[in-house]
């Protein structure tokens, strides 16, 4: 998509460019479907290797998962002086037990931050991969707050001041949040 200057414009990205941003980066999160058919999300580290993205894990709930169901999704983010950007990678995650392939991928390289250990490799297979870049509003500051009503957004505490907890049985203090630019409504 096209934007004029000052457009907080949404681009679709093309194949290559994705994947020039998943090898840039090495920490994604992984999406699958639990043995109790809730979706659950993992981060973890990756490397891609043929046109695949590979993964240590322990064993545990994401290696049971995609045994019984290997339709998973990964994705990763980030930005840029101009833009946020978002790629998603779907496919099938499947569990490694080859050693040349495992050893030709590279996953043993990879650092975790997680201490645990990962005798487990993790390959997604891409069915698609899609992107998408966000411009930056100039300045970073919110959306326009012109015919907004803010009386039920609280203030935001300052740097100095810790908002209190909420007790029991209380709710907790809403994010604050900012309605979308009155120029990007259906009806404008």
């Amino acid at each position: 998509m096209a934007a004029e200057p000052g457009d907080r414009a949404i681009e679709e990205l093309g194949t290559a460019e994705c994947w020039r941003l998943l090898e840039s980066v090495t920490l994604g999160r992984l999406a699958v479907t639990g043995l109790d058919g809730a979706p659950d999300v993992f981060p973890l580290n990756y490397t891609v290797h043929n046109g695949s993205l590979y993964a240590r894990s322990a064993h545990g709930a994401k290696v049971l998962d995609i045994a019984t169901r290997p339709a998973a999704a990964l994705e990763i983010d980030g930005e840029d002086d101009t833009w946020h950007w978002s790629v998603v990678v779907r496919g099938a995650a499947v569990r490694v037990e080859h050693d040349a392939e495992i050893r030709d991928s590279g996953v043993l390289r990879l650092g975790s931050a997680n201490p645990a250990s990962k005798p487990h490799v993790i390959r997604l297979t891409p069915s698609t991969v899609t992107g998408r870049r966000f411009r930056k509003a100039a300045h970073n500051a919110p959306p326009s707050a012109a015919g907004t009503d803010r009386r039920d957004v609280p203030e935001a505490p300052t740097p100095d001041e810790k908002p209190s907890p909420p007790r029991r049985g209380e709710r907790p203090t809403p994010i604050p949040h900012f309605a979308p630019d009155q120029d990007d409504s259906p009806n404008a």
